[in-house]
């Protein structure tokens, strides 16, 4: 279920220094404001910010899905750094419920961090396999190759893809974050 993604070392360098400096800039911004905590709370009941979560969420699957189009790994690096700099501000407020001691509030910040970073993941994995195998794929012309490449890959990986998406749209959607400043 989970493979190794065939990311040069420079690459996993980068969105490594990608996700720390937007912890490191989101603590360095919520610090300059005055944040003091941060509170979780939960309503389950607003079905149009799921709506909205998810549409969001497959707006990205898309975008991978169009950069996968460049026949080039190292643009994929673009759509990974606003979903890893998503990641690393949420890492941040998940710093930020912890002075308040809401266990559920920061194990559901955490989730929403490993979330991102699990779509991170198995996005890239479907556009690096639509990258490596398009010229393999049965078609008359590129683009035409590009699409069913990308039906099998979506095909092989939709279980991966629709469980982080999930998970994200249902915690994204049933917190609820106050913010204390000092």
């Amino acid at each position: 279920m989970f493979k190794k993604l065939n990311i040069s070392i420079k690459g996993w360098i980068f969105a490594a220094i990608i996700f720390m400096l937007s912890f490191y800039f989101g603590f360095i911004y919520f610090h300059s404001i005055g944040v003091k905590t941060i509170e979780t709370t939960f309503l389950f009941m607003d079905f149009s910010m799921y709506l909205k979560e998810l549409i969001m969420a497959v707006f990205f699957l898309v975008i991978y899905l169009l950069f996968s189009l460049i026949p080039s790994k190292k643009f994929m690096m673009i759509p990974n750094l606003f979903i890893l700099m998503s990641a690393g501000q949420s890492l941040v407020q998940f710093y930020y419920t912890l002075p308040r001691l809401n266990i559920l509030g920061s194990t559901a910040e955490f989730i929403i961090t490993l979330s991102l970073l699990g779509m991170s993941y198995s996005f890239s994995n479907v556009s690096f396999e639509v990258i490596d195998n398009v010229s393999n794929s049965k078609g008359k012309n590129f683009f035409e190759k590009w699409i069913n490449q990308a039906n099998n890959s979506l095909l092989n990986h939709w279980k991966i893809i629709s469980t982080f998406i999930l998970i994200y749209v249902i915690f994204i959607s049933i917190t609820i974050i106050t913010v204390v400043f000092k």
